[in-house]
């Protein structure tokens, strides 16, 4: 059970049974590649235990944002949602340790999630280093074809020929209508529990788009100042990023 906004609905949709994780695949051949994707399982501390225990031979990719410009995001994605209590990003950040002691969702927890480094480290005490493969947001971002070709070669797939990738960012706008985008995004909403059961993805996806177009506006930017006084924190766990891949993160700690 987790505490704070969206605490009940969040933990109703975590599986807890292993019985229950393994139905989230029952529609997979037995000649077929199965791929899950989550932002919560590089900063949990028993999940590398967990995903050793399951599945030793995974084939593991980690996609890397600036820490301080991935809080931010995740601010406005669930300011968006009506979630977020705090309004402005600072005093989030400052009431991280207090959510986290009080037991809210570790997604509130914007500062401790930022420590790749550490967090990364944990995980490669339980699988090889052939079994990662870490990526960069800002190399998605400029050449998302080569990312994708890195990707296929990782889970022993041929690489597609032109792929089509197109750009959106829900998190970085925000609603006219709060009430409205909140029923939207709610994964209880019984008339967005019917679509799914009864409209093709084609349908719902023009539907929603349509939606977000009229309701979500530009929303606010990170100053710079505080991306730069922020980044700080990340000082000493960069360099260890930095050890493990060979990246040049100084672009990071501003």
């Amino acid at each position: 059970m987790f505490c704070g906004p969206g605490g009940t609905a969040k933990a109703r949709a975590v599986c807890h049974e292993e019985t229950d994780y393994i139905k989230l695949f029952t529609d997979c051949g037995p000649h077929q590649l199965a791929f899950e994707a989550t932002p919560e399982y590089l900063s949990n501390e028993s999940a590398p235990v967990t995903a050793a225990r399951y599945v030793p031979s995974a084939r593991l990719i980690v996609v890397l944002r600036h820490p301080v410009e991935r809080a931010f995001s995740q601010y406005l994605h669930l300011r968006s949602e009506g979630l977020e209590t705090c309004s402005s990003f600072e005093e989030a950040w400052d009431f991280c340790h207090l959510r986290r002691t009080a037991g809210w969702r570790p997604v509130y927890d914007y500062k401790s999630r930022g420590f790749y480094g550490a967090q990364l480290t944990r995980w490669t005490q339980h699988f090889s280093p052939d079994q990662f493969l870490i990526l960069f947001y800002e190399d998605w971002q400029s050449n998302p074809s080569e990312v994708l070709s890195r990707i296929w070669k990782h889970v022993g797939l041929e690489p597609m020929e032109s792929p089509i990738v197109t750009k959106e960012n829900i998190s970085s706008r925000q609603p006219r209508w709060q009430w409205f985008h909140r029923h939207m995004v709610d994964r209880e909403n019984p008339v967005r529990l019917f679509a799914q059961r009864t409209l093709p993805l084609w349908v719902r996806d023009a539907v929603t788009g349509s939606m977000e177009a009229i309701n979500l506006t530009k929303g606010p930017t990170l100053d710079p100042s505080i991306r730069r006084s922020f980044a700080g924190t990340y000082h000493d766990d960069l360099e260890l990023v930095e050890k493990m891949t060979g990246r040049n993160l100084d672009a990071w700690r501003t």
